[in-house]
């Protein structure tokens, strides 16, 4: 029984309220109560999980006869809200059975061959202890003049005189001290279950329990039932009622936590971004309707990144702590309070600790972790209390930023919170709420280089681009490096892995897993200063090229030529940042990282036969994410005035689908799919060409042989001449 006492007093917790008036003599109008006409009925509360006939545990602390007080002007007898529910009185008080009483057969520590053994007595201990109580430690149980109120209490209807009228924190003091008496004997009573009663008073659909007795009384009510491992959960204060018919709504909860993505003023549990973006989130908690039944408050964020997302706390990106008066002013950023981690001038107090991977330590089952020990005690810099009220909302928000790490599947980057907090006015427990998981996604390209010629048509070695996004003087490029990924799936979910080096990667892939690289793995974009240094490359690049062609063959060939050497050169400055067409398919490595936005490919090396585009290769990327499921729904990849939308699923006989790819797979993979295409240069003919050249030819021949004619005939002349 001892040991069944103390797991009572450890289990009793959390989030329920209830009011309490207790009368200890009959007033004049009043009437009596039926003996037939003594139930409870308990009705639970929206957002706890449903009831169950062993929820509490019941024990008699007084017994006598129960009157009805008059109602209150302006209510009726079915009303059981708050504030006037417990309108019965108690007259002829005597010690319940729990308190003063005979073990019966069946019961804990009964003693069939002892019958004194099985009687007990609690109330000398009981009267003991309170009259032994602090004045400083527990002050409620002294009155404005000092003096303990149980002082002079040596019955049971004494003690009744003093609980008359007392506030609900007295109560819950004076029940926590009942709790604590070892070997405390409960009655026997089950309750019937109702679940899924619709009140007149509320629209909500809750379960409710009928407890019906037979002895009247005074009665407290003790939530032992076993705590949720799985939903938010929480166990009630001490309810102490006397019988009659007693209709207690509590109006208990548990808080409850949610996780936004904020973007321009507006918020979402979707949201796109790329590599090196900023994306700020918003944590918003609200707390119990019995925040006030608290003597301390407990209050934990545990917030988890993917991998994709590095947290970042700095001048620009701070993380912000607010308590807001209402739903409305923190929806809208309004009116909130700036709450001060630390308060106070010198050797400051704490309203909240913060662990993240910057401070040391971090935490290890989480990314970020915020926490209160006293909400009830937050104080602002000049040491003044901050009013926190069961109304009330507390919001962090924080920055993280996209990291090379972020995967392109339409799983997403999952981001996700949950919410500890005290569930025990009594006690120092706490509970958990369920996740809440938002979604950053980002995307990839799966690009190819072809030539307008029918040698190339599919796919044209030897072109590189720089992709940027802006333009003129804001113009960004975009930085690369090579990895491999390794993709593997668990329960039907995929998860991508990069690796520095193919070795590392193909070791990953051997414990299962499909491998993919070298893929250009977008990490970051350049800034001002960097961007003009990459155009100044380009630059130098298209001279060194421009001398290359100029030179001779031998000079272009040979590695340690002068063109050959200062072309590399300048194609090596460009290497973080180049995308290059390789093999006889034109494949340019996939580029993954990438925001929704607009983006130009410049082609910086032009193969050799075919034109330098006149234009940018220009490319939008637009996504639409499902409000209700906040997950991805369709990707739309625009070059020109040429669309394509790969969506999730597609309905029977859309005109958006091609039948020639898997479009939900390409969907899937997050990979968008287009092909560049370079013009071959023309062939022009020579001007006066090779007929030309034959005449000219001919014409020297036949010039030639008639200049020879003519000296030979000349010479036969003039020795025909000498002759004659």
């Amino acid at each position: 029984m001892k040991t069944a006492n103390r797991k009572f007093s450890r289990l009793l917790a959390c989030a329920l309220v209830f009011l309490l008036a207790l009368t200890a003599a009959v007033p004049v109008f009043a009437d009596s109560v039926a003996q037939n006409n003594l139930e409870v009925v308990i009705h639970n509360n929206e957002g706890l999980p449903g009831m169950s006939t062993d929820q509490f545990t019941v024990y008699q602390l007084f017994t006598g006869t129960p009157h009805k007080e008059t109602v209150a002007p302006g209510t009726t007898d079915n009303d059981y809200d708050a504030d006037n529910w417990n309108n019965y009185t108690l007259a002829d008080v005597q010690w319940g059975s729990s308190i003063q009483g005979t073990l019966q057969a069946g019961d804990p520590g009964y003693d069939a061959g002892n019958p004194d053994s099985n009687k007990y007595d609690h109330s000398a201990k009981l009267l003991e202890t309170l009259q032994a109580l602090d004045s400083d430690a527990d002050a409620w149980a002294y009155d404005e003049e000092g003096a303990n109120v149980f002082a002079s209490v040596t019955t049971a209807a004494d003690l009744a005189k003093v609980l008359e009228n007392k506030t609900n924190d007295f109560m819950q003091h004076f029940a926590a001290i009942i709790a604590d008496i070892e070997e405390l004997v409960p009655v026997k009573v089950t309750p019937t279950l109702t679940e899924g009663r619709t009140d007149e008073q509320d629209d909500n659909s809750k379960d409710y329990l009928t407890y019906t007795f037979t002895e009247p009384g005074y009665y407290m009510f003790a939530d032992t039932h076993e705590l949720s491992d799985t939903d938010a959960d929480a166990r009630s204060e001490y309810i102490i009622a006397v019988l009659g018919d007693q209709e207690i709504n509590l109006k208990a909860s548990v808080p409850t936590v949610d996780k936004e993505i904020v973007e321009s003023g507006n918020t979402s549990k979707g949201d796109v971004a790329g590599v090196s973006d900023y994306v700020q989130f918003k944590l918003t908690g609200t707390l119990p309707q019995n925040f006030e039944d608290f003597d301390f408050y407990k209050y934990i964020f545990h917030d988890t990144l993917s991998k994709g997302l590095t947290y970042v706390n700095d001048a620009t990106h701070p993380l912000t702590v607010k308590v807001y008066a209402s739903q409305d002013d923190a929806d809208n950023d309004r009116d909130g309070v700036v709450i001060p981690a630390t308060y106070g001038e010198g050797p400051s107090g704490t309203n909240y600790t913060v662990k993240d991977p910057i401070s040391d330590p971090k935490p290890e089952d989480c990314s970020l972790e915020v926490s209160f020990d006293d909400l009830k005690a937050l104080q602002d810099t000049d040491s003044k209390a901050i009013e926190v009220t069961a109304d009330s909302y507390i919001v962090v928000t924080y920055y993280a930023q996209v990291n090379e790490d972020a995967v392109i599947l339409d799983d997403g980057n999952p981001n996700t919170v949950d919410l500890e907090y005290s569930n025990d006015p009594n006690h120092d427990g706490t509970g958990k709420t369920k996740e809440k998981t938002v979604y950053v996604y980002a995307f990839g390209l799966d690009l190819t280089k072809v030539g307008s010629d029918t040698a190339h048509s599919t796919g044209l070695e030897g072109a590189g681009f720089v992709l940027k996004k802006g333009e003129g003087e804001s113009v960004q490029y975009a930085i690369f490096e090579d990895q491999w990924i390794v993709t593997t799936e668990t329960d039907g979910v995929k998860t991508q892995t990069f690796y520095d080096t193919q070795e590392e990667a193909e070791a990953a892939a051997a414990d299962g897993g499909t491998m993919q690289g070298p893929v250009r793995r977008l990490t970051g974009w350049t800034d001002a200063e960097t961007s003009a240094d990459v155009k100044a490359a380009i630059a130098d690049y298209h001279t060194a090229k421009a001398n290359f062609d100029k030179a001779t063959k031998e000079d272009q060939a040979s590695p340690s030529g002068a063109a050959y050497v200062e072309l590399q050169s300048k194609k090596n400055a460009l290497e973080r940042y180049l995308l290059e067409s390789k093999g006889e398919k034109g494949e340019i490595p996939d580029v993954y990282g990438l925001d929704e936005g607009s983006y130009f490919l410049e082609e910086v090396i032009v193969p050799d036969g075919y034109n330098t585009p006149e234009e940018d290769f220009d490319i939008k990327i637009e996504a639409e994410i499902n409000e209700s499921t906040d997950k991805l729904e369709s990707v739309t990849y625009t070059h020109g005035t040429e669309s394509v939308t790969y969506k999730a699923a597609y309905t029977e006989g859309d005109p958006e689908y091609d039948d020639s790819e898997d479009m939900v797979a390409r969907f899937h993979s997050g990979l968008l799919k287009d092909t560049i295409e370079n013009q071959k240069a023309p062939f022009l003919p020579f001007t006066g060409g090779i007929g030309t050249l034959i005449f000219y030819i001919l014409g020297i021949a036949l010039i030639g042989g008639a200049v020879t004619y003519l000296v030979i005939a000349s010479k036969k002349r003039k020795k025909a001449e000498e002759n004659a």
